[in-house]
């Protein structure tokens, strides 16, 4: 009886099993070892077989993260730290004995100087794998120079990167939770019917749920901010401005899911189960403890687009890169797709001739 019992009981067996199944696939999947990896961009002028070659041992490391792109693309991601090293193979890269009097060719590394361990390991290996190839064709010097060039990045505690996202998700849970469990409440206990009957209008009773939620917005984030400047000397490098900006989007958006998930409810039982669906798996995949590129790159393009991925990738370069409202307009974009989306979607659901 007892069993039969529990598993009528839908949000006991929710947060007993379905939670602890999530976090262990969520966990499970997160490549957090790849923390550990050196993040390697190769400009690949030449495109000849050397080149290849070169490239091929290079991706055959596994220690190496290793993308392609250009110069220009790679040395912008490695003033904001979002990469350690650069390796630029010229156009007359070759990988053969050099002739009396004739240079070698010569790659030209570039380190972020704000990830010393990261960039000498991938010195290291670099270096490594030019002997490796020279020993092969003259068994003594080496065919390939090296040019060691630093970038000036981002020095950034982890403190600085964990900020932004703990900004971002105390908005998500003040917009889905609070709206869904007051009305959802108001509605088990008649409220909702009884101000129908009243000459407050429904538009204006909402109109006063998002402002307060709003305020309170406001203030939570300049509490957070402020112990977060206080205690650990935290430095926001962008404008205030914009960040609450941002911080008032993001609320909108996650009180549209909110109203959302309270017309759907019928009673503050489910509110909990429903709003961890929503809520727990951009806790994970959304980078607010740890890159959102930890997530397998097979999902990342559905991570990318989640509502938290957007603010927290919003509020980050504002907070961390000092960027401007104009420079975060694709992100900003995504924030209002997603206003809208869930626009709808109350709408749909949220209907007062139900209470």
């Amino acid at each position: 009886m007892l069993l039969r019992a529990y598993l009528r009981d839908r949000i006991a067996l929710f947060f007993s099993l379905v939670v602890p199944l999530m976090l262990m696939v969520i966990f499970g999947y997160l490549n957090l070892g790849d923390f550990g990896r050196v993040s390697l961009a190769v400009d690949d002028q030449a495109k000849n077989d050397a080149s290849k070659q070169l490239l091929s041992l290079l991706k055959g490391i596994e220690t190496l993260q290793i993308t392609e792109e250009s110069t220009d693309e790679a040395l912008k991601r490695l003033r904001r730290t979002e990469l350690d090293v650069l390796v630029v193979i010229p156009k007359d890269f070759t990988i053969a004995p050099a002739r009396p009097g004739q240079t070698v060719p010569q790659l030209v590394v570039y380190g972020d100087d704000a990830r010393p361990q990261q960039v000498g390991v991938g010195r290291q290996i670099i270096a490594q794998v030019i002997d490796r190839l020279s020993f092969a064709v003259t068994q003594t010097a080496p065919v390939v120079a090296v040019k060691d060039e630093t970038v000036q990045g981002v020095r950034l505690r982890y403190v600085d990167f964990l900020v932004p996202g703990i900004l971002g998700v105390n908005i998500m849970q003040l917009a889905v939770f609070s709206v869904a469990f007051a009305l959802v409440g108001d509605k088990q206990r008649g409220v909702l019917r009884r101000i129908m009957a009243t000459p407050v209008r429904i538009p204006n009773l909402l109109a006063a749920h998002v402002v307060t939620r709003l305020f309170i917005a406001a203030g939570q984030v300049a509490v957070l901010l402020l112990v977060a400047l206080v205690l650990f000397n935290v430095t926001i490098v962008g404008g205030l401005g914009a960040l609450v900006v941002v911080a008032l989007l993001g609320t909108l958006l996650f009180l549209t899911i909110g109203f959302a998930l309270a017309g759907w409810a019928q009673s503050e039982n489910q509110v909990p189960a429903i709003a961890q669906l929503i809520t727990l798996p951009q806790f994970f995949f959304s980078g607010v403890f740890f890159s959102k590129n930890a997530a397998p790159e097979a999902i990342r393009p559905i991570t990318n687009l989640l509502p938290l991925t957007f603010l927290n990738d919003a509020l980050r370069e504002i907070s961390v890169q000092g960027a401007s409202l104009w420079d975060v307009r694709t992100q900003i974009l995504g924030l209002l797709v997603w206003i809208v989306l869930g626009f709808v979607l109350a709408v749909r659901l949220f209907r007062f001739e139900r209470f």
